[in-house]
């Protein structure tokens, strides 16, 4: 490959961020631990309270994991919306010039 070309992959960029999006909903998910849990249905206190610390401090830190997930998951969808976007003008440009009997040919 020449340097200074580009090679895209589309459709692996729209599945990249509809995973950063499953993700971060998996990880919005995890919240609600708290509230489908009981005393006891961990076996005991303490296992409760260790759980209670750790989703605590998850939710201290996912805040901004979440927002990196979501700014990663705009960014390759709109490559892959700009990309197509300009893939069909550029076609459609293509299309017209031939038309208009100017294929250099």
């Amino acid at each position: 490959m020449a340097e200074g070309d580009l090679v895209l992959s589309l459709a692996g960029l729209d599945d990249l961020a509809g995973q950063l999006r499953s993700i971060k909903q998996r990880m919005d998910d995890t919240g609600q631990v708290d509230r489908k849990l009981g005393n006891g249905e961990l076996g005991s206190r303490e296992a409760f309270d260790a759980m209670e610390d750790f989703i605590h401090g998850w939710k201290d830190g996912r805040k901004e994991i979440d927002v990196g997930l979501e700014n990663v998951a705009k960014m390759a969808q709109g490559i892959v919306d700009q990309m197509t976007k300009l893939d069909a003008d550029l076609r459609k440009a293509l299309r017209e010039h031939e038309k208009e009997g100017k294929g250099g040919h």
